[in-house]
């Protein structure tokens, strides 16, 4: 759910020059007897934003990582931020996100251990220097930020159901308005192909589209998520219901670029020098962006705001595409977990 008159096209330096000169607020609200879920909070603005949170007073935070060896490391950095917080508010769960399996090893682990869950952020996200197959034949970006993150969402779904005011966050990027249409015509001259089949192929593949593509589509999850629960833009169907959202941290300095070549990580880090932001004040976007309430459904928050820029296919396109992206994932989904219920 985005703007169609927005400014349009990709983002550029005179955009990141002005989120720099521009940072995003601090969080002014604590998260006081809240029940908060991070997952991908090991390393980057994902850390950051549940060091921040940990310092909110939550009730209680759960940690994914992708081994508890990680999240006990985490839970200590965390400890010895905040030496009063005892350290029973911690819980650490492992989840590895290239397996079906393990993320709903994870949210049942999540289900089992508290009633209520008030916040759920999902962080973890990978960009890849070229395509690799993860465990199904997907390609490692397309599972790991599109396909298991939609599977966690519908899997924490009833827990976030049972808690009045709960919200979900995935992280997205801005980069999603750099999918053109004429990246995706041929799906639009063919309405009966596959559109995941398509994103999937390695033949395609190209390094802005391995990471841009996938942010494209978990736009489209988003959507398909809140139209299930009857939302829309900025709207619940019933009080109760969660919020859902994604948030874009800007670019940040991060260690996201860590699978890459040395000469592209150098490359990285020239560019980030002049213009990143550090991953704490990215990590401010993603702490905001869980405490902005029904206003937010269905959107993308961003520099504190909603929905700045226009995506860089037709509305025509988007509505097209948003319905086919949704159906084939559920259907995966569906087939890896029959009673999976959305």
């Amino acid at each position: 759910m985005v703007q169609f008159n927005g400014p349009f096209g990709k983002v550029g330096p005179a955009y990141f020059r002005d989120a720099i000169r521009n940072p995003p607020a601090e969080p002014s609200k604590d998260f006081e007897g809240k029940t908060v879920l991070v997952t991908g909070c090991n390393t980057g603005v994902g850390y950051e934003a549940a060091l921040k949170i940990a310092g909110l007073r939550p009730k209680k935070l759960v940690l994914g990582t992708r081994t508890i060896a990680k999240g006990e490391a985490t839970k200590m950095k965390i400890l010895a931020q905040f030496p009063s917080l005892d350290k029973s508010v911690i819980q650490v769960l492992s989840i590895e996100y290239t397996s079906f399996d393990s993320v709903v090893k994870f949210a049942e682990s999540v289900k089992k251990s508290t009633q209520t869950l008030d916040c759920v952020l999902l962080s973890a996200g990978v960009a890849m220097p070229s395509y690799q197959k993860s465990e199904g034949g997907w390609e490692t970006a397309l599972k790991i930020n599109v396909l298991s993150a939609a599977l966690l969402a519908i899997e924490l779904l009833p827990l976030l159901k049972a808690t009045p005011g709960s919200v979900l966050e995935f992280v997205g990027s801005m980069g999603h308005t750099h999918v053109t249409s004429e990246h995706v015509a041929p799906l639009i001259k063919d309405p009966s192909a596959s559109t995941l089949a398509f994103f999937n192929s390695p033949d395609r593949w190209e390094l802005e589209k391995g990471y841009c593509e996938p942010k494209l589509l978990l736009m489209f999850v988003l959507e398909g998520l809140v139209e299930s629960l009857g939302g829309a833009e900025g709207r619940l169907a019933h009080p109760q219901d969660p919020v859902l959202l994604a948030c874009c941290p800007g670019q940040c300095k991060t260690d996201l670029g860590r699978n890459f070549p040395l000469s592209m990580r150098l490359f990285m880090k020239v560019w980030n020098s002049f213009m990143a932001r550090s991953a704490d004040v990215g990590s401010r976007t993603l702490v905001t962006g869980l405490q902005q309430g029904a206003q937010a459904n269905g959107r993308i928050w961003v520099n504190d705001a909603f929905d700045i820029r226009s995506p860089g296919v037709t509305e025509t396109e988007w509505r097209a595409l948003q319905k086919r992206v949704w159906a084939e994932t559920v259907d995966v989904l569906k087939k890896y977990k029959p009673d999976l219920e959305i």
